[in-house]
């Protein structure tokens, strides 16, 4: 049996039809969920990008950076960020030369393997998250890439037209705008842009193996990932008609309406609506040549986002480690099986990213290896269990959140700027009853404690990401 991992990176759960969104149009992925296994309690055991990534791709625990240690950072970061010598960004890191991945299991097994990503955290030095496939296509220019040096027009463009009057064009949002303008400068048609040279890679690929006895494909597309800028026609869906600035970069902060205008926000907001439907489009390009080539009826699919992204959620955009709320930690998972089985079905039950890796050793036939810290999720889906665990914890720099089927709590590993939410009355987390609920708190604290195995490290970033006037 085959089996494809996809990846969509920064995927609000709330943005796609099979979970309810009823404006943004998802077609293809709603006919994925409707052939599929709906997961609606999904979570990450770490976030962001590259934690995620190194949890899904071992089935180990990244929570709680135990294992990690501050490294030598590079340019960009001391330049651009003005850091010391050691990156302190807690998780981020290459996959440890200990572990073993997805893809070294399945060579083992006799998996044909490869791998495309335009993800450029995955692939520039001293990562090595294409460890074990036989063949990888890494789609160069994202974000700030430093992919090209200059510019083809002798005269540089004038950057602040994608952000609000109100931005400090020092930036270095504006300085990752300017690569971006750089890496995409060559674009002539939809099929020049990430997502669909991604999902095309992809395409070719299957082409030429699918005759191979089994196949283990990873797919991995940093779009809806900002910068937002689909051709104009997908941001015509959802604001035509707009004529401000084109604010396609979020500045990371927890004062959206104080550099943005609403009718800014609002169109940052179509952006990344239109991201998402661009996506879309070309994952349904790609499933489209499976099922002509047969492989859904022998290929075990998988399609999961790492994380949301906030778009003014509590006047947070970014992606703020204080605002782990679910436009940021609600998951979008589907498990397609290629004998239907589940198809159309949802599962109401704690789930997380390191469980993918025992879930489908469990249903392609190999035994889930001793060091997998997941746990089979299909489970769920036979209805031999009801529920796997009974809360789930996450990590995000140095903030934690452990949610239960009751409460949800967010706080400073230090144990400051504790927030502590009633998730049945309050599900988007807007009231927080922290005051006075000190037992509670006690008791969310113990069960991260429990996931750790001991204290939670107090961590300290020196990661300037985030524009903050206040603590919230």
């Amino acid at each position: 049996m085959n089996f494809i991992l996809v990846i969509l990176d920064s995927l609000r759960k709330d943005h796609v039809g099979a979970y309810g969104n009823n404006w943004i149009k998802t077609p293809n992925l709603d006919q994925f969920a409707r052939e599929s296994v709906r997961f609606n309690m999904a979570y990450p055991e770490s976030v962001p990008t590259l934690q995620f990534r190194n949890a899904t791709l071992t089935g180990k625990r990244v929570f709680p950076f135990k294992r990690w240690k501050p490294h030598r950072a590079s340019y960009p970061y001391i330049e651009r960020y003005g850091l010391t010598r050691d990156l302190t960004l807690p998780g981020w890191a290459p996959i440890a030369h200990e572990d073993t991945t997805m893809a070294e299991l399945f060579n083992e097994h006799g998996y044909e393997t490869f791998m495309v990503t335009d993800c450029l955290h995955q692939f520039y030095p001293g990562m090595n998250f294409h460890r074990g496939y036989h063949s990888w296509n890494w789609i160069r220019g994202q974000e700030w890439d430093m992919w090209r040096t200059d510019l083809l027009a002798a005269q540089k463009p004038d950057l602040s037209r994608f952000f609000s009057d109100r931005t400090d064009m020092n930036h270095p949002k504006v300085w990752e705008i300017e690569r971006n303008v750089m890496n995409t400068a060559f674009r002539e048609s939809e099929e020049d842009y990430f997502a669909p040279q991604v999902f095309r890679t992809a395409t070719k690929w299957l082409e030429a193996n699918y005759r191979k006895e089994k196949i283990h494909m990873y797919i991995d597309s940093f779009d809806p990932h900002e910068p937002w800028d689909p051709p104009g026609y997908y941001r015509d869906l959802y604001y035509p008609g707009y004529k401000g600035k084109e604010v396609i970069m979020p500045i990371y902060t927890n004062e959206a309406l104080g550099y943005l205008t609403e009718d800014e926000l609002k169109y940052m907001k179509a952006c990344y609506a239109a991201e998402v439907t661009m996506v879309d489009t070309w994952f349904g390009y790609f499933m489209n040549k499976v099922k002509l080539l047969g492989l859904d009826k022998n290929s075990v699919i998988i399609v999961v986002s790492d994380h949301g992204h906030q778009l003014g959620d509590k006047n947070y955009t970014g992606k703020i480690p204080q605002g782990m709320l679910p436009c940021l930690l609600d998951l979008v998972l589907f498990i397609h099986h290629p004998e239907g089985i589940g198809a159309g079905s949802e599962v109401n039950a704690f789930v997380q990213n390191h469980d993918i890796l025992p879930t489908v050793c469990s249903l392609v036939g190999i035994d889930i290896p001793q060091w997998c810290e997941g746990e089979n999720i299909w489970s769920l889906v036979t209805g031999e269990k009801e529920k796997i665990r009974d809360y789930v914890t996450s990590i995000f720099k140095d903030f934690v959140w452990v949610r239960d089927e009751k409460y949800c709590m967010i706080s400073k590993t230090d144990k400051t700027l504790i927030e502590l939410f009633d998730i049945k009355d309050d599900p988007q987390c807007a009231n927080n009853i922290a005051r006075g609920n000190e037992d509670i708190i006690k008791r969310m604290w113990d069960l991260l404690e429990k996931d750790a195995g001991g204290e939670v490290p107090v961590i300290d970033v020196s990661f300037p990401m985030v524009d903050a006037k206040k603590e919230v």
